[in-house]
């Protein structure tokens, strides 16, 4: 087996390029860079404008309650999904095809573009 630093990973692809997008954010006054990936940005954007806010603000408001340990950008990741987990609802499961069977789930959720009202099925 390679070195660990040589392996594939989610992160990395094969010609060293990433899929994690780094963007500055600026939490508590000082600017960070964080790498996430695309769809983490675009869901972090989303629930910005749900709330009314920016994810400057929502970056803040995080990391002022996260575990000490914690680094930001799994305390986002968490919040995230979180967030979703609190306004999802049993209609809404309906809606998008869970629980019936006779779609690939997973699949279908793994294509949802940004924007789209529910998964293709």
């Amino acid at each position: 087996m390679p070195p660990r630093s040589k392996r594939f990973s989610a992160e990395e692809l094969p010609d060293g390029s990433s899929t994690l997008v780094i963007r500055n954010v600026v939490v508590l006054g000082k600017r960070t860079s964080l790498r996430m990936e695309p769809e983490m940005w675009d869901a972090l954007a989303d629930v910005a404008g749900r709330e009314g806010q920016n994810v400057h603000d929502i970056c803040t408001r995080i990391v002022e309650r996260k575990p000490g340990a914690a680094s930001l950008t799994a305390a986002i990741r968490v919040f995230l999904v979180n967030y979703y987990r609190l306004a999802s609802t049993e209609e809404g499961h309906a809606r998008a095809g869970h629980g019936r069977g006779d779609i690939d789930i997973i699949a279908a959720a793994l294509a949802l573009q940004p924007g789209a009202a529910s998964p293709p099925l």
